[in-house]
């Protein structure tokens, strides 16, 4: 009797876990509340030590985060005359559900075209409940083409997913 209740249980208990699920309001919120997808980004630089931003160098740019922990992004800020190559980089969850760190970097060339080195971005992102907004805070060094590192600065940004509304 008992090793056919046990037998019993194991076959409910496989059934549950083979049996094709219907969608719901919370599996699909617990989809769309992680970081990869498309994100339309506002990054504003600040002052790395009062934390001031600077709102008139405010640029867009166009974020993707994949499954797996690879990121790719593409941002110009009209306030430098540089040319930059798409971001490319890494990002990994660090607590929680909605807290991530990142790091990219992207190739920088005059306005002729000449390679003038490159620049890394690291930072940290939060979620918002909805998971369908982010911000972030990141700093950055810029490398002349023999690595040496010759600036640099900080920046916030928030952005929204991509393919939410009208």
């Amino acid at each position: 009797m008992k090793q056919s209740m046990t037998a019993g249980m194991v076959a409910v208990a496989t059934a549950a876990m083979l049996a094709p699920t219907t969608g719901s309001a919370d599996s699909s919120a617990a989809v769309e509340r992680q970081l990869a997808g498309v994100w339309m980004v506002t990054t504003t630089p600040r002052d790395c030590i009062s934390g001031n931003p600077f709102p008139q160098a405010a640029f867009e740019g166009l974020f993707t985060y994949h499954a797996g922990g690879t990121m790719t992004a593409w941002v110009q800020n009209a306030t430098i005359a540089v040319t930059r190559s798409p971001s490319h980089g890494l990002w990994e969850q660090t607590s929680g559900w909605n807290h991530y760190s990142f790091e990219f970097v992207h190739l920088r060339y005059d306005l002729s075209g000449t390679y003038i080195g490159r620049q890394v971005a690291t930072g940290t992102l939060v979620l918002s409940e909805s998971g369908d907004e982010l911000t972030t805070s990141s700093s950055t060094s810029v490398f002349d083409v023999d690595g040496n590192r010759i600036g640099g600065g900080c920046a916030s940004a928030t952005g929204t997913r991509f393919g939410k509304g009208p």
